[in-house]
């Protein structure tokens, strides 16, 4: 079992594997499959350098807007001029000239006047082609979606569309290997990349933890209140140095966490079985969210086994129209690619959803995660960004590399000897944090219960 602590002798000579001297495989078998778990970098595919532990983007609001007008007292219904009231949450855009479309009958009619107590617009709004409106409250009207000026007009009320700021933070990544004088002496009965040394197969394993780590953290992580800039931490480090006291500890939030803040979040109808509805919702939800066209759909095995049965097994009967929206020549048995409703699905295994030791216990590996295909988002002015990317702070030590640096101690240290602790100790320790732009693209399909 894994314990804290250093590799000496005892530890080592105590495993039944090394006291083995009778005929034996060299070979350790990896039945754990670690490297797996750098799935999620290998994704994002883009790092980006960082100066501050706090990084922020920035995303504009939509243009066009709905009026709610649940609560309104509405006067004037069933005829050409109705007076109505938007909701604290939907007024401030409203203005004289605008066009409002009804639901009822898709009736135009023009804002004649605003007025707005305690934040709520009432407007005035009269039918563009003199036809009655009728209009209840609760009703949501498109409250912008044209505009109509006179002659000799002069200039509209100026209307200012803000700015959301979203954040994230960096988080300090360590992991450390050890041996002893004594333990690093001895050889051992099996090899680790050709060498019978025990610290071999430590730097192998403490690496892949370390990755792991960090590909957990960017998937199940959540951003921390703490900041390293706070004064009275309430998250601090509990490794200390002759006695000092420990630092700030902040953390990075991950994509789950950004799709349950900013995303697109739904759950099938019947948990274990995905059918024709729920594609449908989800389909219908990514629409409003104004989303891009193309999807990688990423899950565990089990997660994309519901999909491959739904697919695999839509018959003609009640679903006509489905199966001709689906390009049979991109199917085949394990279901990697479906074009459906305008949408163009990829599905694709996250292998660390399937470790059972991570997040089995929780949704995150009974969801599917649907991830813009070409990773890149629009920004203002035409341009495109990476919809994911890591930010990092480049290595401030010797060794490493860009991202994971490395210290080396001990008297035994074979690159840096210092001091007279006979042992060679390296350090691994990075700073980085993922980045999600465009998090409204972004969808988590709960599936399995």
């Amino acid at each position: 079992m894994a314990l804290q602590s250093n590799s000496t002798k005892a530890y080592v000579s105590a495993l039944d594997s090394m006291l083995d001297t009778r005929e034996i495989n060299r070979l350790v078998t990896d039945i754990a499959n670690e490297e797996q778990l750098t799935d999620i970098l290998d994704l994002a595919g883009k790092t980006k350098p960082t100066k501050q532990p706090i990084y922020y983007n920035f995303v504009n609001e939509t243009l066009f807007k709905l009026g709610d007008t649940t609560g309104a007292t509405v006067t004037g219904s069933g005829t050409a001029s109705v007076t109505t009231t938007f909701t604290v949450a939907t007024s401030g855009v409203a203005r004289k000239g605008d066009l409002v479309l009804f639901p009822t009958n898709a009736v135009v009619g023009q804002i004649q006047s605003v007025s707005t107590t305690a934040g709520a617009d009432t407007v005035v709004i009269k039918s563009v082609g003199g036809g009655n409106i009728t209009h209840v409250a609760g009703d949501k009207l498109s409250i912008n979606f044209s505009f109509a000026a006179g002659e000799n007009s002069v200039s509209p009320t100026n209307i200012q569309f803000g700015l959301t700021k979203y954040s994230n933070k960096v988080q300090i990544f360590r992991e450390t290997s050890k041996i002893t004088d004594v333990q690093n002496a001895a050889t051992i009965e099996v090899e680790f990349n050709g060498k019978q040394s025990f610290i071999v197969k430590d730097h192998i394993e403490k690496a892949m933890l370390l990755k792991g780590k960090i590909n957990a953290a960017y998937i199940g992580g959540d951003m921390s209140a703490t900041s390293f800039s706070d004064a009275s931490p309430s998250l601090v480090d509990q490794y200390t140095l002759n006695g000092d006291g420990g630092g700030a500890v902040q953390t990075t939030r991950g994509i789950d966490k950004y799709i349950a803040a900013y995303g697109v979040t739904a759950q099938v109808g019947t948990l274990g079985t995905v059918a024709i509805a729920d594609v449908n919702a989800m389909c219908d939800a990514l629409t409003a969210a104004r989303a891009p066209q193309s999807y990688t759909v990423l899950g565990s095995k089990a997660t994309l086994r519901a999909y491959d049965i739904f697919w695999k097994n839509l018959g003609s009967s009640g679903v006509t129209s489905a199966r001709l929206l689906i390009d049979g020549k991109e199917i085949d048995f394990d279901v990697q690619k479906v074009t459906y409703g305008g949408y163009e699905f990829s599905y694709g295994r996250l292998p660390i959803l399937d470790n059972p030791n991570i997040f089995s216990q929780t949704s995150i590996s009974k969801s599917a995660y649907f991830i813009p295909m070409d990773k890149k988002v629009k920004v203002l002015g035409g341009d495109y960004q990476s919809a994911i990317q890591v930010r990092y702070f480049p290595k401030q030590s010797i060794y490493g590399n860009d991202m994971i640096g490395e210290s080396h101690d001990g008297a035994l240290s074979p690159v840096n000897p210092n001091g007279q602790g006979q042992y060679f100790r390296m350090d691994y320790v990075t700073t980085q944090g993922i980045e999600v732009l465009g998090a409204q693209f972004f969808g988590k399909h709960r599936v399995l219960a």
